[in-house]
């Protein structure tokens, strides 16, 4: 199984990253653009379809796989690109489940559990753990819902289809500050386990960028 997320956060990977972004993009050209809409909860346009993601509204154009901000027509991230063509191939439209699930429960997370922690988990406490009105700000800018989990937590959807809860525990004089992330049961029928993690990572940054604009 290739490692996509250190292949994503490498620096100076532009060579990687943007191979990465070849390959996503002719899967993308190669699948069925309606089945695509349909099973990935997108909204038809003329060009392909618009999806939600985060905080904006981007346009994903079809067969080319060129993603842009709908608003304005401007380039964004190239892993951004990435997951969103990888979320469209790999969505297969099947219903959301009431439980949710830790990172290890997802395929083969158990393995990646480590750099999980470090490039998502242990930012989301350092960033928000001391500062809760902060991820309050940040989380409902955003789709979110407010969870009754740890001192604080919200279910953010970060995609139609793609509900991640960011809970967080305050210190206190017995523990550090904590937190954790989790997903809903389905989780594996709509991006893959290294993904998540890169779209963690990609969530966390831009709700840091919210709460401290």
């Amino acid at each position: 199984m290739t490692n996509l997320t250190e292949e994503l956060q490498k620096k100076n990977s532009n060579y990687n990253i943007g191979t990465t972004l070849m390959y996503a993009r002719e899967a993308f050209s190669q699948a069925d653009l309606g089945e695509m809409i349909k099973n990935g909860g997108f909204t038809p346009h003329e060009k392909g379809f618009t999806v939600s993601f985060i905080d904006h509204e981007y346009l994903v154009e079809y067969p080319a796989g060129i993603i842009t901000e709908l608003e304005n027509g401007a380039q964004i991230p190239d892993n951004v690109q990435v997951l969103i063509l990888h979320h469209a191939v790999k969505a297969l439209g099947s219903p959301l489940w009431e439980n949710k699930i830790s990172y290890k429960e997802l395929p083969g997370g158990d393995i990646y559990i480590d750099p999980f922690t470090g490039r998502c988990i242990r930012p989301l406490a350092g960033i928000f753990a001391a500062n809760l009105p902060a991820l309050q700000k940040a989380a409902e800018s955003c789709r979110s819902q407010k969870e009754k989990l740890g001192d604080l937590s919200y279910t953010i959807q970060v995609l139609p289809k793609v509900p991640i809860t960011l809970i967080v525990y305050e210190a206190d004089d017995e523990f550090p500050a904590n937190g954790n992330i989790l997903f809903n049961g389905a989780a594996a029928q709509y991006l893959t386990t290294e993904d998540y993690a890169v779209l963690c990572s990609v969530l966390i940054s831009r709700l840091k960028k919210i709460a401290f604009a």
